[in-house]
């Protein structure tokens, strides 16, 4: 126990003496003796400029305690947002100089590129605490490490140095940006009490039916006075009730396909955003959205919700989802009890050929099921050259063309997702139809 003490007191970070004050020391005392053997006093008056700094830094040794902290300037960040690495400095009374440095890490754009930073102490006042910010700016989604960060303090003329101090690295966790989307289509089967879809029954809401003449219960606000000065009776405006739906999203996360060189989103950054924008549209209009994340690493499922929260744990959710093709999924558990009516959007590649299976049998259950196909026909994922790889991308592609055409024959709606408007002429059919406008 006294020897883990005394190991953890001797690794403490104190005032050290740098190479740049003992080169000093060393060179003034060597030219000094030089000038003396050989009779040179220029020498002397050469070397006494480093005799003196290094005369006076000695003397004024910094003996204060540097307190070093290291934070984020936030938790959780969206894409796209800014955020910064912030080390907190106090007791730097005896300081001039507090430099940082932030370690590079995959997907975090630094500011600046390099990743350091010093600043001048001079000029702060003395006793308060100084801060130094280092711009960490997320490139992708998920769980990212942040660090490690390094610390170091300076005193006068570089003689000591504080550190460096170096701190762990800490996970930080970047939400998903929602893509722009927007639909003015209606939802196909509108269920609950409350939300912004017109029902088919009268009820209260804020979408005109009709004026009627009045009845006992009807509230005084709906009587329409100038109808009823007119006709010499009580009549009051009618309307439709509005109503939510359930939108359930099933994300397809077992397979994360590159396009050639690296560049531009992956289909799983695709896949993702998308949905992000989807239940962030639903939740804002007041439906009920659930959530699940397939896939056979960390599969994730959140019940139905909605409002301001709900849209954040959805985002939550998916910025933890990770790709894993080496696990087997068991689709029969994706359908979870879902009530009839339910609106199944599943946001896929639509490449495996499990996935297509399993969203024909939700469409035969009953459910009505949209599937986003977030692959596109311009996604390639070979490299130019690679004339075998070109001819097993295109026959794996027309063999997904005949398994598309299969599932849309049992009643789902294959829809390729093109930002705003991608799923309006779909809905405004389910909703008019039903998922019969589809076969």
């Amino acid at each position: 126990m006294n020897a883990s003490s005394a190991s953890r007191r001797r690794r403490a970070p104190q005032w050290l003496f740098t190479h740049a004050g003992l080169r000093a020391v060393i060179l003034a005392v060597l030219t000094a003796v030089l000038a003396l053997m050989a009779g040179r006093p220029d020498l002397l008056v050469a070397a006494a400029p480093l005799a003196i700094i290094a005369v006076w830094t000695i003397a004024e040794r910094p003996r204060g305690q540097v307190r070093l902290r290291f934070r984020t300037a936030r938790d959780v960040v969206t894409e796209g947002q800014s955020n910064a690495v912030i080390v907190t400095a106090e007791g730097t009374e005896d300081a001039e100089i507090l430099a940082t440095s932030v370690a590079p890490t995959p997907y975090i754009e630094r500011r600046p590129r390099h990743g350091a930073r010093a600043v001048d102490l001079s000029t702060a006042d003395p006793g308060e605490a100084v801060e130094v910010s280092t711009g960490i700016d997320p490139q992708r989604w998920g769980l990212h490490p942040v660090g490690p960060v390094r610390a170091a303090a300076a005193g006068s003329w570089g003689a000591y140095m504080w550190g460096p101090e170096t701190f762990a690295e800490r996970t930080r966790r970047v939400l998903p940006a929602p893509e722009v989307f927007d639909t003015s289509a209606p939802a196909p089967h509108p269920r609950g009490l409350v939300g912004q879809h017109r029902s088919t029954r009268p009820g209260d809401g804020s979408e005109f039916n009709t004026i009627r003449p009045f009845q006992w219960g009807d509230k005084l606000k709906r009587i329409n006075w100038t109808h009823s000065a007119r006709t010499g009776e009580l009549h009051v405006t009618s309307s439709y009730a509005d109503q939510d739906t359930h939108l359930a999203l099933l994300v397809d996360a077992q397979l994360d396909l590159t396009p050639a060189g690296g560049e531009g989103p992956t289909t799983l950054d695709t896949s993702v955003r998308a949905a992000a924008a989807i239940s962030e549209h639903f939740t804002r209009q007041g439906d009920r959205v659930s959530l699940q994340v397939v896939s056979g690493h960390m599969p994730q499922r959140l019940p139905a919700g909605t409002g301001r929260r709900h849209a954040r744990r959805v985002l939550d959710v998916l910025s933890k989802a990770t790709p894993s093709a080496e696990h087997r999924v068991d689709f029969d558990r994706i359908r979870l009890g879902l009530p009839p009516g339910t609106l199944v959007v599943m946001v896929s590649p639509l490449i495996s050929p499990a996935i297509l299976t399993r969203a024909a049998s939700l469409a035969r259950s009953g459910l009505t099921v949209v599937a986003i196909d977030v692959l596109g026909e311009s996604f390639n994922p070979t490299s130019k050259g690679e004339s075998l790889d070109e001819l097993a991308w295109r026959i794996r592609q027309l063999e997904r063309a005949l398994e598309i055409r299969r599932v849309q024959q049992a009643g789902v709606a294959v829809v390729p997702w093109r930002g705003p408007g991608s799923m309006d002429m779909v809905l405004q059919l389910l909703a008019r139809r039903g998922t019969g406008a589809m076969r």
